[in-house]
């Protein structure tokens, strides 16, 4: 190979990793830094010692109005289950003892068609237009999903939503994929983790 040529390769070959290395560390400092903010805010203990390759998986837990809370990074498979990629989960301990449960995903092009089949209309078209959700119990659904619960998950759309919200057995939980790595991840993640213990509030006379 002609050594003018290696000389211009090198540089293009090896600049794009570089710069891929700095962004992965700086992402890796935003994800530490919003569970340390979790944790000072709502008094959670954190775990950073996880790793995955170059990226810290963190895990923090505690109480928040009374109720066992818990936010880790993992990885698992996608909504589609289609690939394995990070995430940030979310879980909240509620009481469940009929079996109810519900999934609320957003609505887009590609999961209209497989996920709308037996879903549950809560009976406002901009709401239903935003959301899809399958559940055991739809008129108990219609009744839980209220003004409020609408209005602060249309407040969590608004900030990028793209993952899921569920009830299963004893816990209601949001997954999302990726890291929490910015800002808006922050924001969305809050809002849920106040929603999530109105709704286990909800169930216990609802």
């Amino acid at each position: 190979m002609d050594p003018k040529l290696l000389i211009v390769l090198i540089p293009v070959l090896v600049v794009p990793w570089i710069v891929l290395y700095f962004v992965l560390i700086a992402s890796n400092k935003k994800v530490i830094s919003n569970y340390k903010k979790l944790a000072e805010k709502y008094q959670l203990s954190c775990d950073f010692s996880k790793k995955v390759g170059m990226k810290t998986h963190p895990h923090a837990e505690g109480i928040y109005r009374s109720r066992n809370v818990k936010i880790e990074s993992a990885v698992r498979d996608s909504i589609d289950g289609k690939k394995v990629i990070p995430h940030t989960v979310l879980t909240v301990d509620c009481a469940n003892t009929d079996n109810f449960f519900f999934k609320l995903y957003k609505r887009n092009k590609k999961n209209s068609a497989s996920y709308s089949a037996g879903s549950t209309m809560v009976d406002d078209n901009e709401f239903d237009d935003k959301f899809i959700i399958q559940t055991n119990a739809p008129e108990r659904i219609k009744k839980m999903f209220d003004f409020n619960t609408k209005f602060k998950l249309d407040q969590v759309n608004a900030l990028g939503f793209n993952g899921l919200i569920a009830l299963e057995g004893s816990r209601l939980f949001y997954m999302e994929p990726e890291l929490l790595a910015n800002d808006d991840a922050l924001m969305r993640l809050e809002l849920v983790m106040h929603e999530l213990c109105d709704i286990a509030e909800i169930m216990k006379y609802n």
